[in-house]
């Protein structure tokens, strides 16, 4: 006896939560529907009446009845249980179904009838669904993030070309005897460049902080020393305009943190040169102060400013992304809107916050707070001490001088003698550094390519080779690491290299030192930066 036979089987499927069915095998081989459970009603939106007595082709009209009556059929021919899957459309919603046959057969082993159970899993092919669009979604994004960053890349390296002819020239010009109207030409075409390299480098960091690869170092720094160097750099613009610039690095203070230097410098600069900016008479003020008993953020480094203000209602804005706060009748300069948010997002990488307290027409205190470690014990002088390598050959007796001299601007010392390699494949760029080593005295050598570059180097020899990266035929990594090669097969002293190059990022400093170069120079660069890097030791 079988559940088939048991007098009350329907009431007891009735019972079951899931759908369960029946299907009994007639005399023409077609299997019939003889019973469904409520669950399974339920499920298929069907009455009892539908479906006693009929095939599913009968009851599911068009191709969805034939595979169902097809389906029914193989698994009545291969008389073993099956599962498999199937979708019913209604109006508002698609069900899918997962059914599992099992034939029931007689005592000469002929399949009689089958049972099913059917369980709705519509909610698991969603949630399949939505990770499969959820992953789709993100392949695509960072498909989307990795052309940006390659293009931003690609964008930085063709400007930065120009523009170290642009910048190089005009420096080499304002050296020059020049009428004071020749002097203010010269001087809005560098202002202008340095304006547009700004711009440059602020979309690059702002990429960099909406992919979330910015990196912070944290070694120990002088903050004392860094204020000092800012605000030294920056009082040229601020007495240009009459302004009285103020520091004041309370007496409790620690000198010196753990951070990341580079970016809290990049932070202030941007902050104090906001404040210069926007400020017309009166003063800035530059204050540090340090609270030992505070919970949070004992640090506090403070740029008030008597300038135009902003309004309440704005403080809120100008930390967003391309926006700026604006007095029609007092903004003086245009930007790229984006310092405030870059400055924003590193101190909040730092573990900080900004706060801003402003009225308009009355000036603007920013204020950074920080809970950076203080580095222990006894303050080490603030004076920065580089740590290199021994010079090259051929540049010790006038490494000293020429570093003293390309920091006052004086006259340069005679490296008559020396040989300068320069692998640079582009004609502007060869003038730029052509003239800004002119004056040393220095024999130049000028190829357009990697592999002339290192043929140059195999047959002649020199002091010191200034490599592009990009470059046709061959590039500066390839060319640097055969030099090395040649270099180490012909057990001879390594050359002093040099990068000298549009591609501007970390990664790129990093290919450059692992390939073999001694120090890396990013465009466009001073003719003070060219110089220095020149005489100091590798």
């Amino acid at each position: 006896m079988t559940i088939l036979d048991f007098p009350g089987y329907d009431a007891l499927l009735n019972a079951v939560p899931t759908s369960v069915f029946v299907l009994k095998v007639g005399e023409d081989g077609l299997p019939r529907y003889v019973m469904m459970n409520q669950a399974g009603l339920e499920l298929v939106r069907l009455r009892s009446e539908d479906i006693v007595g009929k095939t599913a082709q009968e009851i599911y009209p068009g191709a969805m009845g034939e595979r169902a009556l097809k389906k029914h059929l193989e698994i009545i021919e291969a008389a073993e249980p099956t599962t498999y899957s199937a979708v019913i459309p209604f109006p508002k919603r698609v069900v899918d179904l997962r059914t599992t046959l099992t034939p029931i057969c007689d005592a000469n082993g002929t399949v009689r009838h089958l049972i099913g159970f059917s369980l709705d899993v519509t909610s698991e092919r969603e949630r399949d669904e939505a990770l499969e669009l959820t992953k789709i979604a993100k392949e695509k994004a960072e498909e989307a993030s990795t052309a940006k960053e390659r293009f931003l890349a690609n964008m930085s390296h063709e400007i930065r070309t120009p523009m170290n002819g642009i910048l190089g020239m005009s420096e080499l010009m304002r050296e020059t005897a020049l009428t004071p109207q020749q002097k203010l030409y010269s001087d809005t075409i560098h202002s202008s460049a340095n304006a547009l390299l700004g711009l440059v480098n602020h979309v690059l960091d702002f990429s960099k902080i909406q992919a979330e690869k910015i990196t912070l170092q944290e070694e120990p720094f002088s903050l004392y020393q860094l204020v000092q160097e800012i605000t030294t750099l920056l009082s040229t613009r601020s007495d240009a305009k009459g302004l009285d610039l103020r520091v004041d690095y309370g007496a409790s203070a620690p000198h010196r943190f753990v951070g990341d230097a580079m970016r809290v410098r990049q932070v202030l600069t941007n902050l104090i040169g906001n404040a210069i900016k926007f400020t017309d008479e009166g003063h800035i003020s530059v204050s540090v102060a340090y609270d030992l008993h505070a919970k949070r953020y004992p640090l506090r480094v403070t740029v008030a400013d008597t300038g135009i203000g902003i309004a309440p209602e704005a403080h809120k804005g100008i930390f967003a992304a391309f926006e700026q706060a604006e007095d029609p009748t007092a903004y003086r300069e245009d930007g790229t809107g984006l310092g405030l948010a870059i400055s924003q997002a590193l101190v909040e990488r730092m573990g900080g916050v900004v706060s801003v307290k402003s009225v308009l027409g009355e000036g603007a205190e920013f204020a950074i707070h920080l809970d950076l470690p203080v580095v222990g014990g006894v303050d080490v002088s603030d004076r920065a001490v580089a740590k290199r390598r021994p010079s090259a050959p051929g540049f010790e007796d006038a490494k000293e001088s020429v570093a003293e001299c390309a920091a006052v601007g004086g006259e340069m010392p005679s490296l008559k003698g020396h040989r300068i390699l320069i692998a640079e494949d582009n004609r502007t760029n060869q003038l730029v550094v052509g003239k800004m080593l002119g004056a040393t005295g220095a024999q130049l050598q000028f190829v357009p390519d990697g592999q002339q570059a290192v043929e140059a180097y195999k047959s002649g020899e020199c002091d010191l080779i200034l490599m592009d990266l990009s470059m046709p035929v061959l590039g500066g990594l390839e060319a640097t690491r055969q030099i090395r090669a040649f270099e180490k097969g012909m057990a001879r002293p390594a050359c002093r290299i040099i990068a000298l190059t549009a591609n501007a990022q970390p990664s790129d400093t990093a290919a450059c030192l692992e390939a073999g170069m001694d120090d890396f120079l990013s465009k466009p660069f001073r003719k003070g930066d060219l110089l220095s890097i020149i005489a100091a030791a590798p």
